[in-house]
């Protein structure tokens, strides 16, 4: 680095280009290339201009996955941890260095444009997964870049929407998945978001870059910033920010100002550019694969994409067991499926399967009706698909968003299936009751309009290059389902928390989402839902039994627990445990329940399994702002065991003496009853030394009592300053 010339190390500060970084004559080895994206590599055969980066006649094939909601959906660590691996293995065969993603932003409303591309509504949940995807591909000696850091939870107005927060909600919901990420798996790259979190852009927050991932966390990696994000490139380079892409940049003479105004020293310089050192170091040792197995890598897309379908509705229709039945397959998402978002996530598949294919191959007597396109139908078309439900014993009604309405960039206008596709399934319902819908989306729908009169819905999320076979497996039962809700789907918009602040424009405030996104909200108020947090429907009957708890032996758990899984069916089944704690601890804000453990078993027919899930230290922390630390609060914790957030089938109650004592941070102003509360000494100290204090008293400031009883019992000035001395330091040592 000392032999650099200044000129050069500036121009290291940016991306060379679109997809590469740190690129100099004057460096030895090959520059570092990074690719998106989140659901397979994107890699261009050819260099292309701005307004082709999306065109697939461009790209190089890949291994198109499921997006990441159906990964989650999966709730399967190991499977994703694999996909994670073959993409890995795909960047190393394309010699990409570093893949941008996962995204691990959360989903906080359903109307979030880019929420196919992100986990889920749940911290846990999304931490879970992304460290499973993360480890994946690392272990193929390429890097992970986890996305977008932080608070990047709208596509309207992304790159200057100022996000309100205060420090708990922020670290124990949205800045949890980074967190957990950082510390269990060390991505080798972080990209900072576009917005701004309390009025600071987010690539240049000293407060993010800085004091939380390098200090607090320990984070040695590399930070880059999202495409475009960086406003002033001097405040980035001086708070944190490692590489403004893409590049060439057009800051750099911003930069030579600073240097030579002294507003920016050449050492500030230099601690940005060593994270990319390290980083270029390290990938030169990196294989490039000379030799990739695609079809193989697509038979792991199928087996993520059959793990994916959520079975949300089912009155015994499926599955499909007569290969004779005469099949009615409606909708042009059956021949042209919905097979991922767009924008960032956009992949060339090696393969693509199309669902009407698959179910040619295995149904003989099969009519098919076009019904809309896109988001257009016609009276011809809606006509011809009533011809066909008339002449089926059974209709498959494809539909799902479009990429009108859901794609990166931005936020979707309503919950709702579009109204074409609604007109041609109550055309056809009219005349065939028979009908089960199979949805193509990124995130949850507003179903009341097909809920009542469809004999199955099937959720199968954007499945990518495996879209065909899967959804036959499942449809005819040589699959289970076993898919379970990464996000809960509520009756309507309406009802969702942020309505109708959601999305914002200037300025978008988060302070309450501790309780107010997700199964948090509609668990804490009792509010009804279509579809609760972790739900799913299987093929299987498998019941609950024996759940015990039993303590912990060692260090790292708390408590574990035993479930007796008995599998009822004929048929092999996944069934996922999952285990929510509850907190009650006065004045302490916290919703009714929070996922802090799973375990996704597998059942064989006619037989039983145990699961022992530990339930470890970490899922009874909160985050304490005046330790800016998660720590564990004495007081009581119920833990929830069930087949989803609103089935429990047994609650434990746990008592922690030997944590950290929670209280708010008392002052004078505090009501006096906050001292019996949390320093009964100085309550009793006052009732025992002056008097009792009546029932309206308690809700008076401390100072207002102290002074009362000091013109009532004549308490000396001397005494009563050493009384409150004494008692601020006892409330000052506390507060720290």
């Amino acid at each position: 680095m000392g032999k650099l010339p200044i000129d050069e190390k500036i121009k290291l500060t940016s991306g060379q280009g679109n997809w590469h970084l740190f690129e100099s004559a004057l460096l030895e080895g090959r520059s570092i290339n990074v690719a998106d994206g989140p659901h397979g590599v994107r890699v261009y055969g050819k260099a292309v201009d701005a307004g082709n980066f999306l065109n697939q006649s461009n790209l190089m094939p890949a291994t198109l996955f499921p997006s990441a909601s159906a990964m989650a959906s999966t709730w399967n660590k190991e499977l994703i941890e694999n996909v994670g691996k073959i993409i890995g293995r795909e960047c190393r065969y394309y010699q990409i260095d570093v893949l941008l993603g996962p995204g691990i932003n959360l989903k906080r409303s359903p109307l979030g444009g880019r929420n196919f591309e992100y986990y889920s509504e749940d911290p846990y949940l999304t931490s879970t997964i992304a460290e499973a995807f993360v480890k994946g591909v690392q272990s193929e000696h390429v890097g992970a870049c986890i996305k977008h850091f932080g608070l990047n939870e709208q596509e309207t107005m992304r790159r200057f929407v100022d996000v309100k927060v205060d420090e708990r909600t922020m670290h124990e919901m949205y800045l949890y998945p980074f967190y957990k990420v950082i510390k269990n798996a060390q991505p080798w790259m972080v990209m900072s978001s576009y917005n701004r979190l309390n009025g600071v852009y987010a690539s240049e927050s000293s407060y993010l870059l800085k004091d939380i991932l390098r200090k607090r966390w320990g984070y040695q990696g590399v930070v880059v910033s999202d495409w475009g994000a960086v406003q002033d490139k001097v405040k980035s380079l001086k708070n944190g920010m490692n590489i403004d892409m893409p590049g060439p940049s057009a800051f750099e003479s911003k930069v030579k100002d600073a240097l030579q105004q002294g507003t920016l020293t050449e050492r500030e310089l230099d601690e940005s550019l060593k994270p990319v050192f390290d980083l270029h170091k390290r990938i030169q040792t990196t294989q490039k694969l000379k030799d990739i197995n695609f079809e193989k890598h697509h038979q792991r897309a199928k087996s993520v994409a059959e793990e994916a379908i959520v079975l949300l509705e089912n009155d015994g229709v499926l599955p499909i067991k007569n290969h004779q039945t005469k099949l009615g397959i409606v909708g042009d998402f059956a021949k042209h499926p919905r097979i991922n978002g767009g924008g960032s996530a956009t992949v060339r598949p090696y393969k693509q399967e199309i669902p009407y294919d698959a179910f040619k191959e295995v149904f003989d007597n099969i009519d098919y009706a076009q019904a809309y396109q896109e988001e257009e139908t016609t009276d011809a078309l809606i006509a011809e698909a009533v011809d066909v439900a008339k002449a089926s014993d059974i209709v498959l009604f494809f539909t799902g968003t479009t990429k009108a309405t859901e794609t990166e960039g931005q936020d979707r206008p309503h919950m709702m299936l579009p109204v074409s596709h609604l007109n041609v399934f109550n055309a056809m319902r009219k005349i065939n009751k028979n009908i089960v819908v199979i949805l193509s989306n990124g995130s949850a729908l507003d179903l009341r309009s097909v809920r009542p009169h469809s004999r199955a819905i099937l959720e199968t999320w954007f499945l990518g290059g495996a879209a065909g076979k899967a959804i036959v497996d499942v449809v005819i039962g040589a699959v289970n389902p076993s898919g379970r809700l990464q996000e809960t789907f509520p009756y309507m918009v309406e009802h969702t928390p942020h309505y109708p602040t959601f999305p914002s424009l200037e300025t978008v405030d988060y302070s309450q989402d501790l309780i107010m996104n997700g199964y948090r909200f509609y668990d804490t108020h009792r509010y009804e839902v279509l579809y609760p947090f972790g739900y799913g429907l299987s093929y299987a009957t498998i019941d609950y039994s024996d759940i015990r708890f039993v303590n912990a032996s060692d260090n790292q758990s708390i408590i574990s627990v035993e479930v007796t899984l008995e599998n009822h069916s004929d048929i092999d089944a996944y069934e996922t445990v999952q285990l929510y704690v509850g907190k009650n601890i006065e004045y302490l804000i916290k919703p009714e329940k929070e996922l802090k453990a799973f375990e996704k078993v597998f059942v064989r027919a006619k037989s039983k399994a145990i699961v022992t899930i530990k339930v470890e230290r970490e899922a009874f922390e909160t985050y304490d702002t005046r330790r800016q630390q998660f720590v564990v609060y004495n007081g009581c914790y119920t833990i929830h065991v069930g087949r989803h957030s609103r089935a429990i089938y047994a609650t434990h109650s746990v008592d922690i003496t030997d944590k950290v004592t929670f209280h708010p941070a008392i002052t004078f102003d505090y009501p006096i009853k906050f001292l019996k509360l949390y320093y009964p000494h100085w309550y009793e100290y006052i009732e025992t030394h002056y008097r009792p204090l009546r029932w309206h008293e308690q809700e008076a400031p401390i100072w207002r009592i102290l002074n009362s009883y000091q013109r009532h019992k004549g308490i000396d000035d001397v005494i009563l300053k050493q009384l409150m001395k004494d008692i601020k330091a006892d409330l000052d040592a506390s507060n720290k």
